[in-house]
């Protein structure tokens, strides 16, 4: 069924060198070279069929790619029994970001478990990564499915394999907010504490998107509550700015560091003084919160004033002067 199985380079017709693979035009994802030099010289000879052949080769995908998407297991069957290759190749769907898919790919997005089984046995490479290294059990675990992302697991998939921005299934799944897809990656193993390029944790995104069940189940497995990004913010930081008073009370009461500060000197007690956030204010002051100023001299009771808060200021006054309640 398909024509676009090439294996040597279709300037010069040699193999690619011991190690490496061919590289495709990065139009129309068909033609293949062995380097730069013969995709270049290639090109004014390619450019004139280039859109052509990007076309056929498409329209040979989407079948397979289809079928997967909506879970026709007979289809997907019949397509691969008929030569379809279970790999065929990726494509560009046609959207502003050009995203590289390909049938398993379309399947663990759609949480297709069942089709996800048939192209595994069929060969399907289970961690095969897309543009920007999204791979098929990130995607599952990205929308939230679990059934995909367990038969995916179950296969061997690689549980901590990580996107080009350091993002792991885990932490997506944290991110979203998705309970039941976390517990199935944290039994298997996956990294509650990986971090991304800015230290962003999967203990801060459930601070920050306010998932208090998800919060739980990372303190339960030991994640650390106290990573900071790396302009010093932390989970309590986090909670503090958004207002999320339970998940505060959750940090507190596991111990969080109530004297950490940004890099600009901020603490989690001053920044919610500056937005008005009296409940949260209070817990903090209660667990401890020191008053203090940052480096310029500023109190979180000026902020307070400065921002209008009337009841911060009040919360602010009486405590400084002992009266508590």
């Amino acid at each position: 069924m398909s024509s676009f199985q090439q294996k040597t380079c279709v300037k010069c017709g040699l193999h690619p060198a011991a190690g490496t693979q061919l590289r495709r035009c990065g139009s129309c994802l068909a033609v293949k070279y062995c380097s730069s030099a013969c995709q270049t010289e290639d090109w004014a000879s390619h450019r004139l069929v280039c859109k052509n052949v990007g076309t056929s080769r498409k329209e040979e995908l989407i079948p397979l790619i289809l079928a997967a998407q909506n879970g026709d297991v007979a289809t997907v069957e019949r397509l691969l029994k008929a030569g379809a290759k279970v790999d065929g190749g990726a494509f560009y769907d046609n959207q502003e970001t050009n995203i590289i898919s390909t049938p398993l790919f379309a399947a663990a997005g759609a949480g297709q478990a069942a089709v996800i089984a048939v192209l595994l046995k069929a060969g399907a490479k289970i961690n095969r990564a897309t543009a920007g290294g999204f791979t098929p059990l990130f995607a599952a675990a990205l929308e939230g499915h679990r059934a995909a992302v367990s038969v995916l697991i179950g296969a061997g998939a690689e549980i901590d394999i990580m996107t080009d921005e350091k993002c792991t299934p885990l932490f997506v799944a944290a991110q979203q907010g998705h309970e039941a897809v976390l517990a199935v990656l944290m039994k298997a193993g996956g990294d509650v504490n990986h971090t991304r390029d800015n230290g962003c944790s999967p203990v801060f995104m459930a601070a920050q998107n306010n998932h208090r069940a998800v919060l739980a189940m990372l303190m339960d497995a030991g994640a650390d509550i106290n990573q900071a990004k790396d302009n010093g913010c932390t989970p309590l930081f986090i909670a503090a700015q958004e207002n999320h008073k339970t998940v505060l009370a959750t940090l507190l009461k596991a111990g969080a560091d109530i004297t950490s500060r940004m890099d600009n000197d901020c603490t989690p007690l001053f920044i919610a003084a500056a937005l008005g956030h009296e409940a949260v204010l209070v817990a903090l002051l209660e667990a401890g919160a020191l008053m203090t100023a940052l480096d310029d001299g500023c109190t979180p009771l000026m902020v307070a004033t400065s921002g209008g808060h009337t009841s911060v200021v009040a919360v602010l006054r009486r405590w400084a002067s002992g009266n508590r309640y």
